[in-house]
């Protein structure tokens, strides 16, 4: 086995390829196209099996792609937890690459990062093209009521008051300096092409998860509802990768920071590492299952807010435990094909009077 580190950038990657015993044998760089790293890879492999690594950013999939097409295994890291390369006080792409190569020789790289093939990797990409979108829509929203709220004319919260005051002939901006009108009517017009862009996509992922199995599964849970149903879909992908609920969790960044010495533990905020999409998704359908769900399915969840909420005295630790027992809920449905079921989950408690 020989180990290849590949420091990946636009036009070129820089390689280094080491023996079993570590010592370099061959360095170079190639071009960053999907033939050329095939090519190098036949080179390479002619003499004997080669372990490829590289570091995940914007290229990871053509990269990936172009290497195990090619009969490689190749695995991705984190450049945050490939500590050797964080560390090296001499760095330049020749550097990084042979300390790739020689995590892999030496056995001590950090857990490789799942790179998704497939049904999973469109999903991810749709909802990655959603997320920007719906981004782009709420910044020209809050930029139209600054500049109403700057010109004398505040509106309303909510969405249905800004969309009536951005209206041509709106009775509540007569008068206003041409300006100001301009200015609105730019927004009106970019918040409405976006919510038609908006629109268009979630079209597009409804029919293709509509008949996803374990995307139906997952909107039985009292809060989860379709985009959130996509979303634990796509981003958990193979659920068998993960060999306990609490993994997961941790992979979503919802687990507590631990700070241990003797007999001394201590935990502190979450860890808001690994997937920042699906941890954000939760924490607004924990929001939702304990605000405004008033199913009988949903007591026992919301029971488990009440019960930290109130012994702790605050409402964001709350959310933040629901929204991991969510993630642990649709855990187990994915690995074992069943539906929620409240009653697995104990007593319930009565609604709360808010």
């Amino acid at each position: 086995m020989r180990y290849l580190g590949m420091d990946v950038h636009a036009k070129e990657t820089v390689w280094c390829l080491l023996e079993a015993q570590g010592e370099v044998v061959r360095e170079g760089h190639t071009p960053t196209t999907a033939a050329a790293l095939a090519a190098l890879m036949q080179e390479l492999s002619q003499e004997g099996e080669v372990l490829a690594g590289q570091e995940v950013g914007t290229l990871t999939y053509l990269v990936h792609d172009a290497v195990t097409a090619a009969g490689t295994t190749l695995l991705s890291f984190n450049a945050q937890h490939l500590r050797m390369i964080a560390a090296s006080r001499k760095k330049t792409d020749r550097r990084d690459a042979y300390w790739i190569a020689k995590a892999l020789q030496s056995g001590m790289y950090p857990h490789p990062v799942y790179v998704p093939t497939g049904e999973i990797r469109e999903l991810r990409a749709l909802l990655s093209q959603r997320r920007v979108l719906h981004a782009d829509y709420n910044r020209w929203r809050h930029r139209a009521r600054t500049y109403l709220r700057a010109g004398g004319y505040p509106v309303a919260a909510g969405v249905a008051a800004l969309r009536a005051a951005l209206a041509p002939g709106n009775a509540g901006t007569c008068g206003a300096p041409p300006s100001l009108t301009e200015a609105l009517a730019l927004c009106q017009r970019q918040e409405a092409a976006l919510r038609a862009e908006l629109a268009q996509v979630d079209a597009v992922v409804r029919a293709r998860t509509q008949t996803v199995d374990a995307i139906q599964r997952l909107m039985t849970v009292p809060g989860v509802g379709p985009l959130t149903a996509t979303m634990i879909y796509a981003w958990v992908g193979d659920v068998r990768r993960f060999p306990h609920a609490k993994q997961l969790a941790a992979y979503a960044g919802l687990v507590p920071t631990v700070r241990q010495s003797g007999t001394t533990v201590q935990l502190g905020h979450i860890t808001k590492q690994g997937a920042p999409a699906l941890r954000t998704t939760l924490v607004q359908a924990a929001h939702v299952l304990l605000s405004r769900c008033r199913g009988a399915e949903a007591l026992p969840l919301q029971a488990i807010g009440l019960r930290i909420r109130g012994t702790r005295g605050r409402r964001k630790i709350a959310v933040v435990a629901v929204a991991r027992h969510l993630l642990r809920i649709a855990y187990y449905l994915l690995r074992d094909g069943t539906t929620y079921d409240a009653q697995r989950l104990g007593t319930t408690m009565p609604h709360p009077a808010s």
